[in-house]
Protein backbone atom coordinates (compact mmCIF):
# COMPACT_ATOMS: atom_id res chain seq x y z
CA UNK A 1 0.00 0.00 0.00
CA UNK A 2 2.89 2.94 0.58
CA UNK A 3 4.38 1.70 -2.50
CA UNK A 4 1.58 2.50 -4.30
CA UNK A 5 1.01 5.86 -2.86
CA UNK A 6 4.43 6.45 -3.16
CA UNK A 7 4.42 5.84 -7.01
CA UNK A 8 1.49 8.05 -7.36
CA UNK A 9 1.67 10.38 -4.80
CA UNK A 10 1.92 13.49 -7.14
CA UNK A 11 -1.71 12.37 -9.87
CA UNK A 12 -3.58 11.26 -6.51
CA UNK A 13 -2.80 14.99 -5.03
CA UNK A 14 -3.70 16.59 -8.56
CA UNK A 15 -7.31 14.20 -8.84
CA UNK A 16 -8.34 15.48 -5.06
CA UNK A 17 -7.11 19.34 -5.67
CA UNK A 18 -9.59 18.89 -9.04
CA UNK A 19 -12.20 17.04 -7.12
CA UNK A 20 -12.54 19.10 -3.88
CA UNK A 21 -12.36 22.30 -6.36
CA UNK A 22 -15.43 21.18 -8.53
CA UNK A 23 -17.50 19.80 -5.79
CA UNK A 24 -17.34 23.08 -3.87
CA UNK A 25 -18.34 24.53 -7.31
CA UNK A 26 -21.29 22.33 -7.18
CA UNK A 27 -22.02 23.10 -3.30
CA UNK A 28 -21.73 26.87 -4.19
CA UNK A 29 -24.30 26.55 -6.92
CA UNK A 30 -26.47 24.75 -4.67
CA UNK A 31 -26.73 27.19 -2.00
CA UNK A 32 -26.89 30.33 -4.18
CA UNK A 33 -29.40 28.80 -7.10
CA UNK A 34 -33.04 27.86 -6.89
CA UNK A 35 -33.41 25.10 -8.81
CA UNK A 36 -37.27 24.88 -8.25
CA UNK A 37 -38.15 25.22 -11.64
CA UNK A 38 -34.83 22.93 -13.07
CA UNK A 39 -36.57 19.74 -15.06
CA UNK A 40 -35.36 16.82 -12.73
CA UNK A 41 -35.50 14.48 -15.74
CA UNK A 42 -33.91 16.47 -18.43
CA UNK A 43 -30.90 17.15 -15.72
CA UNK A 44 -30.43 13.71 -14.80
CA UNK A 45 -30.69 12.73 -18.95
CA UNK A 46 -27.52 15.74 -19.56
CA UNK A 47 -25.73 13.98 -16.55
CA UNK A 48 -25.61 10.04 -17.93
CA UNK A 49 -24.51 12.02 -21.43
CA UNK A 50 -21.78 13.91 -19.97
CA UNK A 51 -20.48 10.52 -18.31
CA UNK A 52 -20.66 8.58 -21.07
CA UNK A 53 -18.96 10.82 -23.01
CA UNK A 54 -16.45 10.90 -19.79
CA UNK A 55 -16.05 7.30 -19.86
CA UNK A 56 -15.98 7.12 -24.03
CA UNK A 57 -12.90 9.70 -24.21
CA UNK A 58 -11.37 8.35 -21.75
CA UNK A 59 -11.39 4.53 -23.40
CA UNK A 60 -10.38 6.40 -26.34
CA UNK A 61 -7.16 8.03 -24.85
CA UNK A 62 -6.22 4.38 -22.71
CA UNK A 63 -6.60 2.28 -26.13
CA UNK A 64 -4.87 4.95 -27.86
CA UNK A 65 -1.66 5.13 -25.50
CA UNK A 66 -1.48 1.41 -25.29
CA UNK A 67 -1.51 1.54 -29.50
CA UNK A 68 1.36 3.81 -29.35
CA UNK A 69 2.99 2.40 -26.51
CA UNK A 70 2.99 -1.08 -28.74
CA UNK A 71 4.19 1.00 -31.97
CA UNK A 72 7.01 2.50 -30.25
CA UNK A 73 7.95 -0.95 -28.87
CA UNK A 74 8.27 -2.62 -32.14
CA UNK A 75 10.02 0.17 -33.52
CA UNK A 76 12.55 0.06 -31.17
CA UNK A 77 13.00 -3.79 -31.17
CA UNK A 78 13.28 -3.46 -35.06
CA UNK A 79 15.74 -0.45 -34.87
CA UNK A 80 18.01 -2.20 -32.14
CA UNK A 81 17.64 -5.32 -33.88
CA UNK A 82 19.09 -3.77 -37.01
CA UNK A 83 21.48 -1.71 -35.49
CA UNK A 84 23.09 -4.70 -33.37
CA UNK A 85 23.63 -6.75 -36.73
CA UNK A 86 24.97 -4.28 -38.19
CA UNK A 87 27.51 -3.65 -35.40
CA UNK A 88 28.39 -7.04 -34.79
CA UNK A 89 29.38 -7.69 -38.16
CA UNK A 90 31.71 -4.64 -37.79
CA UNK A 91 33.14 -5.63 -35.16
CA UNK A 92 33.91 -9.69 -36.12
CA UNK A 93 35.24 -7.85 -39.55
CA UNK A 94 37.72 -5.14 -38.68
CA UNK A 95 38.64 -5.97 -34.61
CA UNK A 96 42.17 -6.48 -34.08
CA UNK A 97 41.74 -9.46 -32.89
CA UNK A 98 41.84 -13.08 -35.45
CA UNK A 99 38.25 -14.37 -35.78
CA UNK A 100 37.89 -17.69 -37.98
CA UNK A 101 34.49 -19.31 -37.99
CA UNK A 102 35.23 -23.02 -38.60
CA UNK A 103 33.20 -26.45 -39.39
CA UNK A 104 33.16 -29.63 -37.48
CA UNK A 105 36.63 -30.73 -39.12
CA UNK A 106 38.54 -27.05 -38.92
CA UNK A 107 37.60 -26.01 -42.11
CA UNK A 108 37.67 -22.05 -42.37
CA UNK A 109 34.14 -21.09 -43.21
CA UNK A 110 34.38 -17.54 -42.67
CA UNK A 111 37.62 -15.55 -41.34
CA UNK A 112 38.01 -11.42 -40.56
CA UNK A 113 40.66 -9.15 -41.69
CA UNK A 114 43.30 -9.81 -38.86
CA UNK A 115 42.75 -13.44 -39.35
CA UNK A 116 43.90 -13.46 -42.72
CA UNK A 117 46.53 -11.15 -41.87
CA UNK A 118 47.54 -13.69 -39.20
CA UNK A 119 47.71 -16.60 -41.54
CA UNK A 120 49.81 -14.39 -44.06
CA UNK A 121 47.05 -15.33 -46.68
CA UNK A 122 44.78 -14.08 -48.92
CA UNK A 123 40.78 -13.39 -47.95
CA UNK A 124 39.81 -15.55 -50.99
CA UNK A 125 42.54 -18.41 -50.07
CA UNK A 126 41.61 -18.59 -46.46
CA UNK A 127 38.03 -20.41 -46.48
CA UNK A 128 38.27 -24.06 -47.25
CA UNK A 129 41.86 -24.26 -45.48
CA UNK A 130 41.60 -26.10 -42.40
CA UNK A 131 42.93 -24.71 -39.58
CA UNK A 132 44.42 -26.85 -37.62
CA UNK A 133 47.12 -28.18 -39.99
CA UNK A 134 48.93 -24.71 -39.74
CA UNK A 135 48.71 -24.68 -35.92
CA UNK A 136 51.46 -26.27 -33.88
CA UNK A 137 51.97 -26.57 -30.26
CA UNK A 138 54.89 -27.63 -28.29
CA UNK A 139 53.69 -31.72 -27.77
CA UNK A 140 51.90 -33.29 -30.85
CA UNK A 141 49.75 -35.23 -28.46
CA UNK A 142 48.46 -31.39 -27.26
CA UNK A 143 47.29 -30.25 -30.33
CA UNK A 144 45.41 -33.45 -30.60
CA UNK A 145 44.18 -33.18 -27.49
CA UNK A 146 42.91 -29.66 -28.03
CA UNK A 147 41.02 -30.80 -31.34
CA UNK A 148 38.93 -33.85 -29.23
CA UNK A 149 38.13 -31.65 -27.01
CA UNK A 150 37.07 -29.19 -29.29
CA UNK A 151 34.73 -31.80 -31.56
CA UNK A 152 33.23 -33.02 -28.15
CA UNK A 153 31.80 -29.76 -27.36
CA UNK A 154 34.04 -28.09 -24.45
CA UNK A 155 35.60 -24.84 -24.72
CA UNK A 156 39.17 -24.40 -25.26
CA UNK A 157 40.52 -21.25 -23.75
CA UNK A 158 43.87 -19.59 -23.87
CA UNK A 159 45.74 -22.19 -25.08
CA UNK A 160 49.87 -21.00 -26.71
CA UNK A 161 50.51 -22.67 -30.14
CA UNK A 162 52.28 -21.78 -33.25
CA UNK A 163 50.77 -20.30 -36.27
CA UNK A 164 52.54 -21.20 -39.25
CA UNK A 165 52.36 -18.01 -41.06
CA UNK A 166 53.05 -18.38 -45.67
CA UNK A 167 56.28 -16.57 -46.32
CA UNK A 168 56.61 -14.67 -42.98
CA UNK A 169 57.63 -16.87 -40.45
CA UNK A 170 55.72 -18.02 -37.67
CA UNK A 171 53.48 -16.04 -35.14
CA UNK A 172 52.33 -17.23 -31.25
CA UNK A 173 49.45 -17.10 -30.57
CA UNK A 174 46.69 -17.73 -27.75
CA UNK A 175 43.76 -20.06 -29.14
CA UNK A 176 40.53 -20.18 -27.60
CA UNK A 177 37.96 -21.90 -29.49
CA UNK A 178 34.21 -22.95 -28.75
CA UNK A 179 31.83 -25.01 -30.51
CA UNK A 180 27.94 -24.50 -31.39
CA UNK A 181 24.94 -24.71 -33.34
CA UNK A 182 24.10 -22.29 -35.95
CA UNK A 183 20.37 -21.48 -37.25
CA UNK A 184 20.64 -24.35 -39.69
CA UNK A 185 22.18 -27.03 -36.88
CA UNK A 186 25.58 -27.49 -38.03
CA UNK A 187 27.77 -27.89 -35.71
CA UNK A 188 30.18 -24.97 -36.05
CA UNK A 189 32.87 -23.16 -33.97
CA UNK A 190 34.44 -19.75 -33.13
CA UNK A 191 38.24 -19.59 -32.94
CA UNK A 192 39.92 -16.40 -31.73
CA UNK A 193 43.91 -16.17 -31.73
CA UNK A 194 45.37 -13.66 -29.63
CA UNK A 195 48.67 -12.83 -31.28
CA UNK A 196 51.97 -12.83 -28.31
CA UNK A 197 54.26 -13.16 -30.87
CA UNK A 198 56.10 -9.96 -29.39
CA UNK A 199 55.63 -11.06 -25.79
CA UNK A 200 56.84 -14.24 -26.82
CA UNK A 201 60.43 -13.35 -28.29
CA UNK A 202 60.89 -11.18 -25.43
CA UNK A 203 60.42 -14.02 -22.84
CA UNK A 204 62.82 -16.16 -25.45
CA UNK A 205 65.38 -13.26 -25.75
CA UNK A 206 65.38 -12.75 -21.30
CA UNK A 207 65.72 -16.97 -20.95
CA UNK A 208 68.17 -16.90 -23.52
CA UNK A 209 69.87 -14.10 -21.67
CA UNK A 210 69.80 -15.96 -18.35
CA UNK A 211 70.87 -18.95 -19.97
CA UNK A 212 74.41 -17.46 -21.25
CA UNK A 213 75.16 -15.57 -18.26
CA UNK A 214 74.09 -18.27 -16.26
CA UNK A 215 77.05 -20.88 -18.13
CA UNK A 216 79.77 -17.52 -18.30
CA UNK A 217 78.97 -17.50 -14.25
CA UNK A 218 79.99 -20.74 -13.77
CA UNK A 219 83.64 -20.51 -14.42
CA UNK A 220 84.39 -17.35 -12.54
CA UNK A 221 82.22 -19.16 -9.16
CA UNK A 222 84.60 -22.42 -9.77
CA UNK A 223 87.97 -20.38 -9.64
CA UNK A 224 86.97 -18.67 -6.43
CA UNK A 225 85.91 -21.70 -4.88
CA UNK A 226 89.42 -23.82 -6.30
CA UNK A 227 91.05 -20.73 -4.89
CA UNK A 228 89.10 -20.62 -1.25
CA UNK A 229 90.12 -24.68 -0.76
CA UNK A 230 93.86 -24.01 -2.04
CA UNK A 231 93.76 -21.63 0.83
CA UNK A 232 92.68 -24.13 3.21
CA UNK A 233 94.79 -27.01 1.99
CA UNK A 234 97.72 -24.87 1.68
CA UNK A 235 99.28 -25.06 5.05
CA UNK A 236 96.53 -24.01 6.94
CA UNK A 237 98.24 -23.47 10.37
CA UNK A 238 99.75 -20.54 8.87
CA UNK A 239 95.97 -19.36 9.55
CA UNK A 240 94.90 -17.61 12.46
CA UNK A 241 91.23 -18.28 13.53
CA UNK A 242 89.67 -15.04 11.87
CA UNK A 243 91.29 -16.14 8.41
CA UNK A 244 89.78 -19.34 8.79
CA UNK A 245 86.39 -17.69 9.93
CA UNK A 246 86.23 -15.71 6.50
CA UNK A 247 86.87 -18.24 4.02
CA UNK A 248 84.24 -20.21 5.63
CA UNK A 249 82.03 -17.40 5.56
CA UNK A 250 83.62 -16.98 1.61
CA UNK A 251 82.98 -20.86 0.88
CA UNK A 252 79.65 -20.36 1.88
CA UNK A 253 78.85 -17.61 0.16
CA UNK A 254 80.50 -19.04 -3.34
CA UNK A 255 78.17 -22.44 -3.00
CA UNK A 256 74.63 -19.57 -2.42
CA UNK A 257 76.18 -18.17 -5.54
CA UNK A 258 76.49 -21.79 -7.19
CA UNK A 259 73.39 -22.53 -6.02
CA UNK A 260 71.92 -19.44 -7.36
CA UNK A 261 73.20 -19.85 -10.90
CA UNK A 262 72.11 -23.22 -11.29
CA UNK A 263 68.58 -22.26 -10.54
CA UNK A 264 68.58 -19.87 -12.73
CA UNK A 265 70.45 -22.05 -15.90
CA UNK A 266 67.45 -24.66 -14.75
CA UNK A 267 64.59 -22.22 -15.11
CA UNK A 268 65.97 -21.19 -18.15
CA UNK A 269 66.22 -24.41 -19.77
CA UNK A 270 62.97 -24.91 -18.82
CA UNK A 271 61.51 -21.82 -20.52
CA UNK A 272 63.22 -22.25 -23.03
CA UNK A 273 62.41 -26.21 -24.33
CA UNK A 274 65.77 -27.06 -24.32
CA UNK A 275 65.45 -29.48 -21.59
CA UNK A 276 65.63 -33.25 -22.48
CA UNK A 277 64.77 -35.96 -19.51
CA UNK A 278 66.89 -39.02 -19.87
CA UNK A 279 65.34 -41.61 -19.07
CA UNK A 280 67.46 -44.59 -17.11
CA UNK A 281 66.77 -47.15 -14.38
CA UNK A 282 68.61 -46.28 -10.87
CA UNK A 283 67.57 -47.09 -7.35
CA UNK A 284 65.11 -44.37 -5.83
CA UNK A 285 66.04 -45.70 -2.39
CA UNK A 286 70.13 -44.93 -2.46
CA UNK A 287 68.69 -41.52 -4.49
CA UNK A 288 66.90 -40.17 -1.09
CA UNK A 289 69.76 -41.61 1.15
CA UNK A 290 72.20 -39.22 -0.59
CA UNK A 291 69.84 -36.39 -0.81
CA UNK A 292 69.66 -36.66 3.23
CA UNK A 293 73.32 -36.76 3.40
CA UNK A 294 73.33 -33.37 1.42
CA UNK A 295 71.25 -31.72 3.73
CA UNK A 296 72.37 -33.49 7.34
CA UNK A 297 74.45 -30.45 8.26
CA UNK A 298 71.32 -28.36 8.62
CA UNK A 299 69.28 -31.15 9.99
CA UNK A 300 71.86 -31.50 12.75
CA UNK A 301 72.05 -27.84 13.38
CA UNK A 302 68.65 -27.50 13.86
CA UNK A 303 68.08 -30.80 15.56
CA UNK A 304 65.22 -32.14 13.48
CA UNK A 305 64.20 -35.45 13.61
CA UNK A 306 63.86 -37.09 10.21
CA UNK A 307 61.38 -40.24 9.79
CA UNK A 308 61.54 -41.73 6.76
CA UNK A 309 59.57 -44.93 4.84
CA UNK A 310 60.34 -46.29 1.97
CA UNK A 311 58.36 -48.67 -0.25
CA UNK A 312 60.54 -52.02 -0.43
CA UNK A 313 58.54 -53.12 -3.19
CA UNK A 314 59.79 -49.75 -5.58
CA UNK A 315 63.02 -50.71 -5.74
CA UNK A 316 64.03 -49.08 -9.33
CA UNK A 317 62.22 -46.62 -11.13
CA UNK A 318 62.67 -45.92 -14.43
CA UNK A 319 62.90 -42.09 -15.33
CA UNK A 320 65.64 -38.81 -15.34
CA UNK A 321 67.60 -39.64 -12.37
CA UNK A 322 68.90 -35.50 -12.20
CA UNK A 323 64.92 -34.41 -12.17
CA UNK A 324 63.70 -36.69 -9.78
CA UNK A 325 66.89 -36.20 -7.59
CA UNK A 326 66.04 -32.06 -8.11
CA UNK A 327 62.46 -33.01 -7.14
CA UNK A 328 63.31 -34.57 -3.97
CA UNK A 329 66.23 -31.96 -2.68
CA UNK A 330 64.15 -28.98 -3.33
CA UNK A 331 60.98 -30.47 -0.61
CA UNK A 332 63.61 -31.54 1.69
CA UNK A 333 65.42 -28.88 1.56
CA UNK A 334 62.54 -26.32 2.07
CA UNK A 335 61.14 -28.86 4.94
CA UNK A 336 64.48 -28.25 6.47
CA UNK A 337 64.70 -24.82 6.15
CA UNK A 338 61.19 -23.60 7.45
CA UNK A 339 60.79 -26.63 10.12
CA UNK A 340 61.50 -25.01 13.40
CA UNK A 341 64.19 -26.18 15.84
CA UNK A 342 63.74 -29.33 16.90
CA UNK A 343 60.57 -30.17 14.63
CA UNK A 344 59.92 -33.21 12.49
CA UNK A 345 60.28 -34.38 9.01
CA UNK A 346 58.79 -37.43 7.37
CA UNK A 347 60.04 -38.25 3.89
CA UNK A 348 59.82 -41.13 2.11
CA UNK A 349 57.74 -43.01 -1.00
CA UNK A 350 55.03 -45.63 -2.18
CA UNK A 351 53.46 -47.51 -4.67
CA UNK A 352 50.64 -46.59 -6.14
CA UNK A 353 48.96 -48.56 -9.05
CA UNK A 354 51.64 -47.58 -12.07
CA UNK A 355 53.12 -44.66 -9.94
CA UNK A 356 55.38 -43.66 -7.08
CA UNK A 357 53.91 -41.24 -4.70
CA UNK A 358 57.01 -39.29 -2.98
CA UNK A 359 55.99 -37.75 0.19
CA UNK A 360 57.55 -34.97 2.27
CA UNK A 361 55.58 -33.69 5.34
CA UNK A 362 56.85 -31.16 7.92
CA UNK A 363 55.14 -29.27 11.43
CA UNK A 364 56.84 -26.12 10.31
CA UNK A 365 55.34 -22.53 9.33
CA UNK A 366 52.95 -23.67 6.73
CA UNK A 367 51.41 -21.71 3.89
CA UNK A 368 49.12 -18.60 4.50
CA UNK A 369 45.59 -19.19 2.53
CA UNK A 370 46.35 -16.17 0.47
CA UNK A 371 49.83 -17.04 -0.80
CA UNK A 372 48.63 -20.77 -1.82
CA UNK A 373 47.33 -19.86 -5.12
CA UNK A 374 50.84 -18.33 -6.40
CA UNK A 375 53.26 -20.37 -4.24
CA UNK A 376 54.54 -22.17 -7.66
CA UNK A 377 54.76 -19.25 -9.65
CA UNK A 378 58.17 -17.94 -10.58
CA UNK A 379 60.45 -15.85 -8.13
CA UNK A 380 57.31 -15.48 -4.96
CA UNK A 381 57.81 -16.65 -1.67
CA UNK A 382 55.02 -16.85 0.97
CA UNK A 383 54.49 -14.06 2.79
CA UNK A 384 55.69 -15.53 6.45
CA UNK A 385 58.90 -17.24 4.59
CA UNK A 386 60.06 -13.72 3.50
CA UNK A 387 59.53 -12.62 7.41
CA UNK A 388 60.99 -15.19 8.88
CA UNK A 389 63.70 -16.65 6.30
CA UNK A 390 64.64 -13.81 4.51
CA UNK A 391 67.32 -16.15 2.61
CA UNK A 392 65.65 -17.66 -0.47
CA UNK A 393 65.15 -16.77 -4.52
CA UNK A 394 61.33 -17.93 -4.56
CA UNK A 395 62.45 -20.56 -7.79
CA UNK A 396 62.82 -23.68 -6.06
CA UNK A 397 59.31 -24.44 -6.00
CA UNK A 398 58.80 -23.12 -9.63
CA UNK A 399 61.73 -25.48 -10.72
CA UNK A 400 59.64 -28.13 -9.22
CA UNK A 401 56.63 -27.94 -10.71
CA UNK A 402 58.42 -27.79 -13.95
CA UNK A 403 60.60 -31.13 -13.60
CA UNK A 404 57.22 -32.87 -12.43
CA UNK A 405 55.53 -31.32 -15.29
CA UNK A 406 59.31 -33.11 -17.66
CA UNK A 407 58.53 -36.44 -16.33
CA UNK A 408 54.47 -36.53 -16.65
CA UNK A 409 53.40 -35.98 -13.04
CA UNK A 410 51.60 -34.13 -11.02
CA UNK A 411 51.82 -32.57 -7.80
CA UNK A 412 50.08 -30.88 -5.16
CA UNK A 413 50.15 -29.71 -1.38
CA UNK A 414 48.28 -29.73 1.86
CA UNK A 415 49.13 -27.08 4.73
CA UNK A 416 48.00 -25.10 7.46
CA UNK A 417 49.14 -22.43 8.67
CA UNK A 418 51.77 -22.49 12.01
CA UNK A 419 50.75 -26.06 11.72
CA UNK A 420 52.72 -27.56 8.54
CA UNK A 421 52.65 -28.89 4.71
CA UNK A 422 52.95 -32.00 3.07
CA UNK A 423 53.90 -32.05 -0.26
CA UNK A 424 52.98 -34.94 -2.93
CA UNK A 425 54.38 -35.63 -5.83
CA UNK A 426 52.95 -38.67 -8.27
CA UNK A 427 55.44 -40.11 -10.82
CA UNK A 428 55.38 -43.17 -13.29
CA UNK A 429 57.10 -45.52 -12.01
CA UNK A 430 58.10 -47.01 -15.59
CA UNK A 431 58.26 -43.85 -18.56
CA UNK A 432 59.29 -46.52 -21.10
CA UNK A 433 56.68 -45.13 -23.35
CA UNK A 434 58.55 -42.11 -22.99
CA UNK A 435 62.07 -42.98 -23.56
CA UNK A 436 62.03 -42.80 -27.02
CA UNK A 437 60.54 -39.67 -27.61
CA UNK A 438 63.73 -38.55 -24.83
CA UNK A 439 67.44 -37.29 -26.48
CA UNK A 440 70.47 -36.14 -24.36
CA UNK A 441 70.61 -32.90 -23.23
CA UNK A 442 72.61 -30.24 -25.30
Amino acid sequence: MNSWFSQNKKPLIQSLGVFLLMFGAVILITIYYDFSQIDVGALLFLTAFLCCVFVAKNTFDMSQANDMSEELKKSVAVDLAVSSDELYVQLYKNSPVPYLIIDFEGHVKSANIAAVRMLGEKQTSVNGLNIFSRLRCDELEHLDFLVEKYRSGLAVSDEMVRVEKVGHGDAWALLSLFAFTDFAGERIGLLTLVDITKQKKAEDAKSEFVSLASHQLRTPIAGMKWSAELLLMDNPNSLNARQLKYIDRLLISIKRMAVLVDDFLRVSRFELGTFQAEYKKFNLTELFKDVMEEQSSRVQQKKLTVKTFFDESVSEIVSDQNLVRMIVTNLYSNAAKYTREEGTIHLGFARKDDNVVITVADNGMGIPVGDQDEIFSKLFRASNAVRNVPDGTGLGLYILREAVSVLRGNVTFTTTENVGTTFEVVLPLEASDLKDEASPEV
